[in-house]
Formats: C-alpha cells, structure tokens, sequence
C-alpha cells in the first residue's frame, strides 16, 4: 500500500522471519554462532532462550539456511503433543513417511538404528525444538532418555530447545534438573541496544529499496521507535511499519517520533508514558492536557480558601466569646510497611480516621448551620484523591521495561511467580497505594507502593507454590484504603 509512496520495492518491516532480512545484531551474532558450533561439534544438548519477539526463530530460520547435506534436521515448532505423538512425529521426521510403532520399544530400536547409521554415513542428526516453554514434563522427560543416546566418543542425536524463559523455570524443577544438568551450552539473547536498533532499522530499509533510509527514519525516530519498543525486534516491526503506514495515510513521506509514539498508543491503550518514567520528552501540545489539570485544579483551590474565609466569618459571628476558634480538622491515614510478599500476615485494620483540636477547647456551642459548612472543606481537600483511578491493571507473568508480559485471567501451578501490574493516574502529589493478594479468603500478602506523578506504573509480584491452586484476587487499594479495583485469576494444576 505504502511502497510506492516511499519508492520502496517491498515492505521492509514484515513479521515473518525471511532470511533476506535478516539482521545479526551483537547478541544475535553471538547466538547464532553458539548454535552452529552445537552443529558441528555434536555438543548434545542446547538451550537458547529469549523474550517475545527477540527474534529466536529468526536464528533458527538463519541456522538451517547454512546446513547442509550432512545435516539432517528435525524441526518441531508445535510441542504440544503427548509423548505417543511425540514418538510419531520422530518416526515422520527420522523415516520420511507415517509409521505407528506398536510399543515404545519398537520405536526406540529402530530410531536409535536410525541415528548409528546416520552417523557411520557422516550424517549429524540434530533436533529443534521451538517455542520449548510448552513442553510437559512428561515430554521434558522423554528428551532427556533420547539425549542418552550416544557411542563412547560423541553424541548420536543433538538437541537444541528454543524458547521463552519460562522453560528455565521448568528445567529448574526436579523432574527438569536432570535435563538441565546435561545441557552443554545455555544463551539468552537480549533485546538491541539503540546502536543496533538503528542497524536493524537501516538494513531492512536499504533491502527493501530505500535509497536514503535517514530520510523516512530520521535519528530522533529511530530512537523513539528504540525507546517504545524496548529493543525487541518484532516490536520494532510493528511500530516501524505502523508509522509508515500512518505517514501514507497523512501524505507525509518523513515519519516524525509523534507518529511513533500515536502508532504506539493506538497499540497500548492508557499506555501514555509520563516523563518521570525517562521516555521521549513530550511535545508542547502533549503537555497542554496536564496545565489545563492545573489550572482547573487552582481554581477549585481559590474557591475553597473563598469558602474557608466565609465560614469563618459566619462562626465567629455566630460565637462572639474571645479566644475561641473553631478547632481544625485533618485525617490521619494508618501507614504500614511493605509486607513480605510470601509471608502469611493477619489482617490489618482499616486507616485510623483522627480529629485534631485547639489547644484551648471551645466552651460555646456551635450552631448546626456552621458544622455542616465546615465539613465541606474536609471532603474537597480530599477530592483530587478520589480523581486516582486504574487505568491498566492485569495479572501477568513477568514486568520487562515497563510493560506486564503473559497477561492472563487463568495460569498453571509451574508458573512460579506471578506480578501484579497496576497503572495509576490522578495523582496530583505524591501518595501510596497497596497491593492485597488473596488466596481464596485469605490474605496473604500486602505490598505498598508509592505512587510519584500524575501517571505511575507499578507492581509487585507473589510466588506460588504448589498447594496454592485455586482461586485468587489482588486488591488494589487506594491512599484512604478504598477499592479502586479487584483483579481476580486461577491457579490451575499442571496438564499432563
């Protein structure tokens, strides 16, 4: 759609995983090289890990396209199967044609049979497992016994598992720690860093035909495309072809870091990041919606002194005696230090709600009209703390650079810790805010966060163990204790 407007040949910034594009930066070098070294000195058992969109099938993609003849490669991209379709996918990949063997045993004679002749012919078998965090124990279990398969001098069958690190979690198991320990070689690959971000950028521009990438992608987006996309290749996809498709639509052949930043939100709702969060400085029109918040907000305070003035007057009309004043009234909130996040803990109090007086008491009375004035001040200094709401709360199974990763409602017992991810705003001064998780009805831990701007993301973070199956909420509570929101999810046993 794009293309021509831009005078590319084709889109440089495709999801899927073509070798033509790709870009091998520090980290991915590294990673690739540790992978061909596993080829070709049968080092048995690799694992590589990495986040979402950090481009780990991308290396696989990379890896076969240098293998050769001599390498005969079994690619599983899907591991969600049961040990007996496991078994009959080897046999598929290994024979090159449907066989159910009737026993385990049959299978495991004629695959081992398989894998002797393979290596008398010069012919290394290796076997990719992507997306690795979805695999049982059971199937964990399996790898392993087929890891064992080896002569005196070197490996029959090399094994590499790719995956999220959540399969490190896994392998860290009991049941995992005998595969874990077998593991010849181990790399996570990390996010790019803004000098590889902008390689990553420049080189796809320039395969997709750009004759002067810098004059689509100045410096200033590209870093702005680097910040919104903490690194992450896929990530970078997406916002940098969001852009270009949003300058086509707005007829601009230069992208500017607003569009980046729009294409963002409009992928994130609520996610607008605050400049204390140490993102791209805001433009002069973003910083209008904050002023104009102030302003309303010193006019209601103008107002409330006005009001102030006025009951005063009227009480000391009312109470002519010298030397009596109206006693002054504050609130107090009970404060509570973070609580261990495993620790069983009793439940707390609400916050303790205290009345300060004078000195010297009042001996008139005072008539019903002023009192009921006079609390309106109380309840309107308290009004901008009723403005805190939640504009994003979720449930998920890690925080990396700001953002809640595996949202979910449901999670199984293995996922080991959960985080608790909340974003705040209305805060017009600095306040605290707490984190109740339950499990069932019991409270089980209670974690305060300060809240430091007017749009704050935080969270905290529970481990579960394994008799917590069942069913859980996080309270999020606010300065004077309220509900702002219950956040509810289930612990499920393990499948399989």
């Amino acid at each position: 759609m794009y293309t021509q407007f831009y005078n590319l040949k084709e889109k440089p910034f495709n999801l899927n995983p073509s070798p033509r594009f790709v870009y091998l930066g520090e980290g991915h070098r590294e990673a690739l090289n540790l992978l061909r070294y596993g080829v070709m000195e049968r080092k048995g058992l690799i694992l590589l890990t990495g986040e979402i969109g950090t481009g780990k099938t991308t290396m696989i993609q990379a890896l076969l396209t240098t293998l050769d003849d001599t390498v005969h490669c079994i690619h599983l991209s899907n591991p969600l199967l049961s040990p007996s379709e496991f078994l009959d996918y080897l046999a598929f990949s290994a024979f090159g044609k449907r066989i159910h063997f009737e026993s385990k045993a049959d299978f495991l004679i004629e695959f081992e049979a398989f894998l002797r002749q393979s290596l008398e012919h010069q012919k290394n078998v290796i076997m990719i497992i992507d997306e690795a965090q979805g695999l049982s124990l059971e199937l964990l279990e399996e790898i392993r016994l087929l890891s064992n398969m080896e002569t005196c001098d070197e490996k029959l069958l090399n094994i590499f598992l790719v995956g999220q690190p959540e399969i490190k979690a896994k392998l860290s198991e009991s049941r995992g720690v005998p595969l874990l320990q077998r593991t010849s070689i181990r790399y996570n690959i990390p996010p790019l860093d803004l000098e590889g971000t902008k390689g990553y950028v420049a080189k796809r521009l320039e395969i997709a035909g750009a004759e002067k990438g810098n004059d689509i992608f100045s410096k200033s987006v590209v870093e702005a495309i680097h910040q919104y996309s903490g690194g992450i290749p896929r990530m970078i996809n997406i916002l940098a072809d969001n852009s270009l498709l949003l300058g086509y639509s707005q007829s601009s052949r230069i992208i500017t870091p607003d569009m980046v930043r729009q294409c963002y939100e409009d992928m994130s709702p609520g996610e607008s990041l605050s400049k204390e969060e140490g993102w791209i400085e805001p433009k002069t029109s973003e910083v209008a919606q904050p002023r104009k918040r102030a302003v309303i907000y010193w006019t209601w305070a103008a107002m409330l002194c006005l009001v102030i003035a006025l009951v005063t007057l009227e009480v000391m009309q009312t109470v002519p005696q010298k030397g009596n004043h109206l006693p002054g009234k504050g609130e107090n909130l009970e404060t509570r230090s973070s609580a261990d996040q495993n620790q069983v803990i009793p439940p707390v109090s609400p916050p303790v709600r205290i009345q300060q007086t004078e000195t010297e008491p009042i001996k008139a009375p005072i008539s019903k009209e002023p009192k009921e004035i006079e609390s309106q001040p109380r309840e309107e200094s308290k009004g901008f703390l009723r403005t805190i709401t939640i504009e994003e709360g979720v449930i998920c199974r890690d925080v990396r650079r700001r953002r809640p990763l595996v949202a979910g409602t449901s999670f199984e017992v293995s996922v080991n810790k959960l985080y608790c991810f909340t974003k705040v705003v209305g805060a017009e001064r600095p306040v605290e805010i707490s984190h109740v998780w339950y499990f069932g009805d019991t409270r089980v831990a209670t974690v305060n966060l300060p809240v430091k701007s007017f749009s704050w993301r935080t969270y905290s973070s529970k481990v579960i163990h394994s008799q917590h199956i069942g069913a859980w909420r996080v309270d999020v509570l606010g300065p004077d204790g309220e509900v702002l929101r219950t956040l509810q999810f289930r612990i499920t046993p393990q499948k399989g």
